[in-house]
């Protein structure tokens, strides 16, 4: 996988598919995650796109610096890490900042905290892409519940212990249906083996950093066509969540799955469907 120097600390990349075909995808995973959590999608999507996925700061095979893990500070890191990536792709790392003008803009695809992610970019850099899916992300309409708290103040205690299996355990658990377990504990053990290849001190510094992050994104920047997929039992982003985030973005199309809150390790049939549905609609 090519690793890239980013504001002083390495970040992994990794490209899939021709140079030149049709459009790009670029994929952000989810808090607690890395690349490897696109296993169903790279495939199906390099038939027609080119596509690029990124270990977000903590996660994967990129570094864990000791700061800059709120939201926008991850986003600045991975759009300056995809310029550059283009970039060397493209065969000239001197002329990352006129990329813009000589490839085509990709769609971004995140998923849950790379949802938040993507759209950051897409109201900050507009131009450098062509639509945004949020996938089972929520787009800071409303505060956390109590409970959310208060899973949330479990999930970091168990990694600042370093108890990274409960911890990938628990996670994973919660973004499934209820019985998903049961019918696919393949699946369900690949996605946890995914968790289980982080590092419990980044992830600590990611959820310190998303805990932080409180600021409501400016949606009226938003100038793209944006697909909104939520999970019919995700408990963190469902159709009522979805449903807010498509008054809240004029014009976006919503797309709800029978699933848990990982629609692509769950259904990735539906989410694939809907996702090349949606980039192909942006075809020119």
């Amino acid at each position: 996988m090519p690793r890239l120097s980013v504001k002083g600390f390495i970040m992994n990349y990794e490209a899939e598919g021709i140079e030149g075909k049709s459009e790009n995808i670029a994929l952000i995973h989810g808090m607690g995650d890395s690349s490897k959590m696109w296993w169903n999608q790279v495939k199906p999507f390099t038939k027609d796109y080119r596509v690029i996925l990124y270990d977000v700061k903590g996660h994967g095979s990129s570094d864990r610096p000791k700061t800059g893990y709120t939201i926008p500070e991850l986003a600045d890191d991975v759009f300056e890490l995809h310029k550059l990536a283009r970039a060397q792709i493209a065969g000239d790392l001197e002329s990352h900042d006129d990329m813009v003008s000589v490839v085509k803009p990709p769609v971004w695809v995140g998923y849950s905290m790379g949802g938040r992610i993507a759209l950051e970019i897409a109201i900050r850099h507009p131009e450098w892409l062509k639509g945004l899916v949020l996938a089972n992300s929520g787009i800071g309409l409303n505060a956390p519940s109590p409970e959310a708290l208060k899973r949330r103040e479990e999930m970091m205690a168990l990694l600042q212990k370093g108890d990274m299996r409960k911890w990938a355990e628990m996670s994973t658990t919660s973004a499934f249906s209820p019985d998903f377990r049961q019918k696919n504990s393949k699946a369900f053990d690949q996605y946890m083996k995914v968790k289980l290849g982080n590092k419990a001190d980044g992830l600590y510094r990611v959820m310190e950093g998303m805990a932080a992050s409180t600021d409501k994104p400016d949606l009226s920047q938003l100038k793209c066509p944006v697909l909104i997929i939520v999970g019919e039992h995700d408990s963190y982003m469902g159709p009522e969540q979805g449903k807010q985030a498509q008054a809240a973005i004029p014009g976006s199309k919503l797309v709800v799955l029978p699933t848990g809150h990982a629609a692509a390790v769950e259904a990735p049939e539906q989410f694939n469907a809907a996702v090349l549905d949606f980039v192909k609609s942006l075809a020119t």
